[in-house]
């Protein structure tokens, strides 16, 4: 499935189904050698992500990024304000100059999972734009993953 995405201002929002339980799907945003794996657009390579994941922790991603034949790096950071398993991650992310708060839901459906993440407090449309697309890619990759997991579960 795709992500829905609605851009309202200085607000992103992206919601996601995945063909997988709720406690597998969060699972896979609380653990660094996990979230190493989908983290980042689709030219993201090179992923090394520190996490301390507590509320008042912090974490830091940092990642290659392929263009015009050459390599970026890309990095943010943060810190958790909320958590509650297996239903919702709120942080502050740091992109330099930018920062925002992110809420992260998990909504159970039946078998399957909703995750509605919300982006508050940037400074245009354009970077939500942007903001939107490597999201999205990240949980392309992301649902992937948890398709072959979901399929070697035992039931």
């Amino acid at each position: 499935m795709k992500s829905e995405i609605k851009i309202s201002g200085d607000r992103l929002q992206i919601t996601r189904v995945f063909h997988a339980p709720r406690a597998l799907v969060f699972g896979w945003w609380t653990q660094a050698e996990k979230l190493r794996q989908w983290s980042g657009c689709k030219q993201a390579t090179a992923c090394e992500i520190v996490m301390d994941f507590r509320v008042g922790g912090g974490f830091t991603q940092k990642m290659q990024i392929a263009v015009n034949g050459g390599t970026c790096e890309f990095s943010f950071s943060g810190t958790y304000q909320e958590i509650v398993d297996p239903e919702r991650i709120v942080y502050r992310a740091d992109f330099g100059n930018v920062a925002t708060r992110v809420t992260v839901e998990f909504f159970e459906e039946g078998q399957h999972t909703k995750v509605v993440l919300t982006h508050e407090g940037f400074p245009d449309e354009s970077f939500c734009k942007n903001v939107s697309q490597g999201t999205s890619e990240s949980l392309d990759k992301l649902d992937v993953l948890m398709a072959g997991q979901a399929m070697v579960s035992p039931l």
